[in-house]
């Protein structure tokens, strides 16, 4: 990698609390691996233990090595591959949290003492999942639930640790590519209240047709119009979440069928609009 620049993390309010744990796996990439992109309503913390990934957060595109992990806020689109010939060895935990603090930026480095805690407590229990509020391990063994509560437990004081640490530095990704995408994904947000199509986007990024379809290829693993809608209907999500009514955030984001709009919306968030509007009526 050449001509890297650094990216920083912040202080926040402490206070957090996990109110539902769906995943938590410890894994080993091979030097090929590729993660396509995707977009769901809950957070993703990812790890890495050994080895090194890239991976793409919203418009920004970085580097993960040994002892860092990101934080993927719900809704915030990303992915991930293997970098510098490794075969990474990663930590995965995907959860809901009913009190979560606003962190500028999810970056950081968890101590290395955490960091081989939750290893040995993923080898105590090797693949968590929920289904209905309940916890399961991979193989349901007697007595394993009491280890993955205290997974939650530990998982939320390391994050808390994190929040309150100082500033640490991650590697961007600085190549033709990762600009291009970042230019793409700007010129997006710009015009997301538009029906743009994928020669329009190309125009005003002064790139080819091909050249956009490429660098989503490579650094989101879908095509970019697809990549659009995502980000209309997180925008559309928070609007209705602000206030506004489904006929009002579909417009916002360039429907002019609300009917449509919720099924596109459905079918990239897994919820239809009226969850977001009962989030809003209950807080």
């Amino acid at each position: 990698m050449k001509n890297n620049v650094t990216l920083k993390g912040c202080v926040v309010e402490k206070c957090i609390r996990i109110s539902a744990l769906f995943s938590a796996f410890r894994q080993v990439f091979g030097k090929d691996y590729y993660f396509g992109g995707e977009t769901h309503d809950f957070w993703e913390l990812v790890c890495v233990v050994e080895g090194a990934i890239g991976v793409t957060a919203g418009e920004d595109v970085f580097l993960l090595e040994a002892g860092q992990a990101v934080l993927h806020r719900p809704m915030e689109f990303h992915s991930f591959w293997s970098e510098k010939d490794s075969c990474p060895d990663i930590i995965v935990v995907t959860f809901t949290g009913d009190i979560m603090p606003a962190m500028k930026e999810w970056r950081f480095r968890p101590g290395k003492e955490e960091v081989e805690e939750l290893c040995e407590l993923l080898s105590c229990v090797p693949r968590i999942f929920q289904i209905d509020r309940k916890i399961y391990t991979q193989k349901i063994i007697a007595g394993k639930e009491a280890e993955a509560h205290l997974f939650v437990s530990r998982l939320e004081n390391i994050l808390l640790s994190a929040c309150t640490r100082g500033e640490e530095d991650f590697t961007r990704i600085q190549s033709a590519g990762a600009e291009n995408y970042r230019r793409v994904v700007r010129v997006l947000e710009e015009h997301v209240e538009e029906r743009l199509t994928v020669a329009e986007v190309a125009r005003l990024c002064s790139m080819s047709e091909s050249a956009i379809k490429k660098t989503f290829t490579r650094y989101a693993g879908i095509g970019m119009m697809a990549y659009f809608n995502q980000m209309k209907m997180r925008r559309a999500a928070r609007l209705m979440e602000e206030g506004m009514s489904v006929r009002q955030a579909a417009a916002a984001v360039g429907f002019s069928d609300q009917n449509y709009f919720s099924t596109v919306f459905k079918r990239t968030t897994g919820a239809a609009p009226r969850i977001y509007m009962a989030r809003r009526e209950h807080t």
